[in-house]
């Protein structure tokens, strides 16, 4: 049985997101208000498996609150639910251990695709965010580190990945072999200096490779 638990039972997001989660037989959830946090023992957290935030508006507060509880339990799986569009706090909390990031007005697809993807061990970032950045209305900041150099193909791929498209769908609609794909995924892994996918959606949208790819690729 999966253990669920939300912070901020009190808001109507909340209330919401536990009664459909308790459809599940298999996840057993709990909500408690913000201002109960601090009265929980260490020992309330350690069976917690997901962790849902309603994330208040004192994001330095919350950032801190995520950092510590991933010291402490680090197999604790962090989701935040959060109105702000900054890259920067999103990429913060994204380094923090944040495993998703969705926006307040999500819908129920976007509730299991998180829950999917974060049981592949990725990241999930709320698509209303890819398409905000793509439309370049996030003012992101160059890249200050060093630069990457990837290929037409390489961004191509990169793009599809960031969407959530599996390794044969891209395959298929680029028309090339499973194989093919795996090896530009490699080597945009290798080039991006990261360990997995989840790494390679977290760097693309820190080093502004996504909107850069965005504007310049045409399928």
């Amino acid at each position: 049985m999966e253990e669920h638990c939300i912070i901020g039972g009190s808001t109507l997001l909340s209330k919401g997101l536990g009664f459909y989660l308790k459809n599940f037989e298999s996840i057993n959830v709990s909500l408690i208000d913000s201002e109960e946090v601090g009265q929980k023992s260490q020992a309330h957290w350690e069976n917690i498996d997901f962790l849902w935030i309603d994330l208040p508006s004192e994001i330095k507060k919350a950032l801190g609150f995520c950092q510590q509880m991933l010291k402490s339990h680090p197999k604790i799986k962090i989701l935040v639910f959060c109105d702000n569009k900054d890259p920067k706090i999103i990429k913060s909390l994204l380094k923090s251990g944040v495993k998703g990031y969705l926006l307040p007005h999500c819908n129920i697809k976007n509730i299991n695709s998180a829950l999917r993807q974060l049981d592949k061990g990725r990241i999930f970032i709320d698509p209303d965010l890819s398409q905000i950045l793509s439309n370049g209305l996030l003012d992101i900041d160059p890249v200050k580190s060093k630069n990457i150099s990837l290929t037409k193909r390489e961004k191509q791929i990169l793009l599809l990945i960031i969407d959530e498209y599996t390794t044969q769908e891209i395959a298929n609609k680029l028309f090339i072999s499973f194989c093919t794909v795996e090896t530009h995924r490699l080597h945009l892994i290798q080039k991006m200096g990261v360990r997995n996918t989840a790494g390679l959606v977290r760097e693309a949208f820190s080093r502004n490779i996504y909107q850069k790819s965005m504007n310049s690729m045409i399928f």
